[in-house]
């Protein structure tokens, strides 16, 4: 069954949590968050009102396809666990929502960069057209049409406004062959207006992370996005498959603990439905029930994000996991100059982690040097190769990941280039 993660962004208050529960349960909200009640996670969300987790919300399309819907914080003090959300779970998609009311504020710009940086096609959504006077309307498709035009003049892309059925022809082939328009659709959650088209057109889009497909049989990869601890039935972790296949009664280690890994046997699989099945192929998301052996007991508090599950019995030790290792990296933003010695929290994939800059390559032409310290520097808009260390612990990380770091203003992005013993 093929399915698609379509990450969930926009401001506070910009009815995300409300579109996805409208576009899940086929029903209309009252205007006072009726609709969003049936999807919150937490106590303290359906007092606010406000997400400050990554809830995943999966909806069957067809036999053949399932939409997971991963919604994201919108405030700014979780921005760290909306990087880590759209850096974990494996995205597809980035749909914006931008209230019609409320216009194109600071966040959807910055959800706007953090997208483009990941090269994720991206789909903007305005809600809440029903209490919007037109000219307010006009200003935020304006200010929309702005924000497009900035942020891919180099591509030469535009906006798309969709208001019927026939207008989704336009999109065709999109975003693979299609890469002209960036789709902009107006909704209403309390009067139902132009729902219909856009659930249309999500269930028309096609699968976009690639997944190792030459390494399906040998390997076997499940990243760990969250942890449970059942009555009952033991530990469980939810995920995704990036490489391989998992059965039930398979022997895998899980890790790392310290650089080290723990032998486990899968006990039972759930999918996103909470259905038990057989196996879990790359690219398809569920639960799985593990169990430790007498000597490889393990507890859900040593569990963390970021760790995987791994069908290599033969390397139980540190070498699978790495403390330092090389990044191309290009700075998106900085007010004054990295050196070396700065410490980023690295997100790369589901992994955050802070890290140690130990050395900037000097042999790169867009490296900059310190008044008479002549010690190597980087500003916003510089290329280099840098050596990181994690400062706490290492990590399961492989050569050809994508890594992201944001501290304050600080905004960059690489990919791993080659890991260190």
């Amino acid at each position: 069954m093929e399915g698609i993660r379509i990450g969930v962004l926009g401001n506070v208050d910009s009815a995300k949590t409300t579109t996805i529960s409208v576009l899940k349960n086929n029903i209309l909200d009252n205007g006072r968050g009726s609709a969003r009640s049936l999807i919150f996670k937490h106590k303290h969300e359906q007092d606010t009102g406000r997400t400050s987790s990554i809830n995943h919300t999966h909806v069957k399309h067809s036999e053949e396809k399932v939409i997971s819907y991963v919604d994201l914080a919108g405030h700014e003090k979780y921005l760290k666990t909306t990087v880590f959300g759209l850096n974990a779970c494996s995205i597809d998609y980035a749909v914006i929502l931008v209230g019609a009311n409320m216009g194109v504020l600071r966040m959807t710009k910055e959800h706007f960069k953090l997208a483009m940086a990941l090269n994720l096609p991206i789909i903007f959504v305005i809600t809440k057209i029903d209490i919007c006077p037109e000219n307010i309307l006009a200003e935020t498709i304006k200010n929309i049409n702005k924000l497009i035009k900035l942020g891919y003049r180099k591509h030469q892309r535009e906006s798309l406004i969709i208001e019927s059925l026939n207008d989704l022809k336009y999109l065709e082939g999109y975003p693979k062959e299609n890469k002209k328009y960036v789709p902009v659709f107006k909704i209403s959650n309390t009067t139902g207006k132009n729902i219909d088209i856009l659930k249309s057109f999500i269930g028309s889009l096609p699968k976009l992370f690639d997944f190792n497909q030459k390494k399906m049989i040998k390997n076997t990869l499940f990243t760990i996005e969250e942890t449970f601890f059942v009555d009952g039935v033991g530990c469980v972790v939810s995920g995704v498959v990036k490489e391989g296949i998992i059965k039930i009664g398979d022997k895998l280690t899980i890790g790392p603990f310290n650089g080290s890994f723990k032998q486990v046997i899968v006990k039972s699989i759930h999918d996103n439905f909470r259905n038990s099945i057989d196996a879990l192929s790359a690219g398809m998301s569920g639960c799985v029930c593990i169990k430790g052996n007498k000597k490889d007991q393990i507890k859900k508090k040593k569990i963390k994000k970021g760790m995987v599950l791994n069908n290599d019995l033969t390397k139980i030790d540190i070498k699978k996991t790495y403390r330092e290792f090389l990044a191309d990296v290009l700075i998106l933003h900085h007010p004054t100059t990295i050196r070396e010695n700065y410490q980023p929290v690295i997100h790369c994939g589901s992994i955050s982690q802070s890290a140690k800059i130990c050395k900037i390559n000097t042999k790169n032409n867009d490296v900059n040097y310190v008044d008479d310290l002549e010690k190597p520097c980087l500003r916003t808009g510089d290329k280099s190769e840098i050596k990181f260390m994690f400062t706490n612990r290492p990590e399961f990380i492989q050569e050809g990941y994508k890594i992201m770091f944001r501290e304050g203003k600080t905004k960059g992005i690489g990919r791993v280039t080659k890991v260190l013993d």
